[in-house]
């Protein structure tokens, strides 16, 4: 499938390829969750009226995330100290910390539980060639940078910077 404009117009053509297996090609890889990235697009819209309380309907509306997602999508948020909900006609969402005091790392693990590029970090136990693999320790190498690079990353870091 390509893209081209024509008349201000965005069209897209198929090529002779199969649907089906451009979606299974498309999840491969290291990825965040769907669940994950709505809730950062959910601070992030946050992040961008501090102060100020929304209704999930308006969240939904704005970024595009299924209601019923975005309800266990907040709930989860919360239960991470992330958000205050208040129930009722003047109720809404609201961040419960600043911005600033928000990275993706409390996202990402609010929603995942955990960062990792393999199993093995998680648990050594899961993999029968930990003692002996030269990758192993890279892993987490690699992980504890990641971190680090989520964690130095604030929500209002990323509106300054027109991200969002």
């Amino acid at each position: 499938m390509f893209f081209s404009i024509k008349h201000g117009h965005i069209k897209h053509s198929h090529i002779n390829l199969r649907k089906k297996r451009l979606r299974r090609k498309a999840i491969k890889g290291l990825q965040i969750t769907r669940e994950t990235d709505y809730a950062i697009r959910t601070i992030l819209y946050l992040a961008g009226r501090e102060f100020y309380t929304a209704k999930a309907e308006d969240i939904s509306r704005d970024m595009q995330i299924p209601k019923s997602f975005l309800i266990k999508i907040l709930k989860q948020l919360e239960k991470a100290g992330l958000l205050k909900l208040k129930r009722g006609v003047s109720g809404g969402v609201s961040l419960k910390k600043k911005p600033e005091d928000i990275t993706l790392y409390d996202v990402i693990v609010a929603m995942e539980k955990t960062v990792a590029l393999n199993r093995c970090v998680i648990n050594k136990n899961a993999c029968g060639f930990v003692n002996h693999c030269p990758v192993h320790p890279v892993w987490f190498k690699v992980r504890e940078r990641l971190i680090q690079a989520l964690k130095d990353i604030n929500f209002s870091g990323l509106l300054t910077q027109g991200v969002a």
